[in-house]
């Protein structure tokens, strides 16, 4: 009896396997989007962190003082001076091409008043709307005019007489020693790249399952996919799935490697329970797509569902916004995403290490996900034999 279930799903493999070996979009669908994503932001973030932003300078002053703020400006990690500007209305423009990031404007008489202590103010504009960029220039510029401010004042201290070792007390009475904890290297790609492969992979998988299910009722060959497996619906659901269950946790695998091998993201427990997790959530995946197709056996339907889902699977994970944050009525939605759960072990595991047992619970809902197929079975296997909804 084994032997003949055994014999039931590899005919439906076998004839999945065919299908997808006759259609270039199983391929796509399955390979070619994630591949695209791992090549494409592998390199776009192979620089790390942010370095040599474009900035302009508008030099009213021009004076020996300006000019050295500029060469140490431009000698800084992020910014890089491009152009000089004559006025204000020229750096706006070039700002709003997005030519440069930012633009500091030096007052006229900017030397004179900042050696008789007067302060002049260094006014500079940062383009915010570079969320990134903005703050890593804006940390920079303000730290080189401190600099700046710190070494007239030095000099004046020295012509007046005042013992070297009282000047960097008086110039900075309060020495500051700050450490970046989360995130050392100021690199882009540890905030951006950890969320974003499992979401593509999760948005890959719910499309992938819809659709090779639904073009069996869009194409009227269900009867034709139960008849291979001898009537078994069960059996029908498993032949055809497993082939993308086992690519996509390859994927999966292959999106460990790259995140802490190749990368090197930080990993504080074994790469087991990593890689558990992902053969997990690629199985709780495709559950909520088997849900969705069932619920509504209709491809264009239910991809329009896949869509609307997929693109909130981002923000319930915490990725643009807190979860904790969130208005309770909201937060719950966050429950019905496998990637919230994904990310939690992913936090859990890889960044904090702690014991496995406070990722367990996450597990367990991953796993819980598995049962949904269940809630919509005997109605996607009567769509199946009775092909009774529209064809779109």
């Amino acid at each position: 009896m084994p032997d003949k279930k055994a014999s039931i799903i590899g005919a439906t493999l076998r004839r999945e396997l065919a299908r997808m070996k006759s259609r270039p979009m199983y391929f796509i669908l399955t390979l070619g989007i994630m591949s695209f994503c791992y090549i494409f932001f592998i390199s776009f973030f192979s620089e790390g962190q942010l370095m040599k932003m474009p900035v302009g300078i508008i030099d009213h002053d021009n004076s020996k003082i300006s000019r050295q703020f500029c060469r140490n400006l431009d000698a800084t990690q992020q910014a890089r001076i491009v152009m000089k500007l004559s006025n204000f209305k020229d750096a706006r423009v070039e700002m709003q091409k997005g030519n440069i990031y930012a633009f500091v404007e030096i007052e006229k008489g900017f030397s004179e008043k900042l050696q008789s202590n007067k302060r002049p103010p260094i006014t500079f504009y940062i383009n915010d709307a570079f969320l990134t960029a903005g703050s890593l220039l804006l940390k920079d510029i303000s730290a080189m005019s401190l600099l700046t401010s710190g070494g007239v004042q030095q000099k004046v201290l020295r012509a007046k007489g005042v013992d070297e070792s009282l000047i960097p007390g008086i110039v900075q009475p309060i020495s500051i020693d700050s450490h970046m904890i989360g995130n050392p290297w100021s690199n882009y790609s540890d905030y951006f790249l950890n969320v974003f492969f499992p979401g593509v992979l999760e948005f890959v998988i719910l499309m992938t399952t819809v659709f090779v299910i639904g073009i069996e009722f869009k194409e009227r060959t269900s009867r034709n996919w139960l008849r291979t497996a001898n009537n078994s619906f069960s059996r029908a659901l498993i032949g055809k799935l497993l082939p993308y269950t086992a690519i996509f946790i390859c994927l999966g695998f292959l999106s460990n490697i790259i995140l802490f091998g190749y990368l090197h993201f930080p990993l504080n427990s074994s790469l087991f329970w990593m890689l558990l997790a992902t053969v997990f959530y690629v199985i709780a995946c495709q559950a909520v797509g088997l849900l969705i197709i069932g619920t509504l056996p209709v491809l264009r339907d239910s991809v329009s569902i896949v869509m609307i889902y997929g693109m909130f699977g981002f923000t319930f994970t915490g990725f643009t916004f807190p979860i904790e944050q969130m208005a309770y009525p909201v937060r719950i939605f966050s429950y019905i995403y496998p990637i919230r759960h994904y990310f939690n072990i992913y936090v859990n595991q890889a960044l904090h290490g702690v014991d496995i047992r406070y990722s367990f619970g996450s597990y367990v809902i991953l796993l819980a996900f598995i049962l949904l197929p269940a809630i919509i079975f005997f109605r996607l296997k009567k769509a199946a034999i009775y092909q009774n909804y529209p064809i779109k």
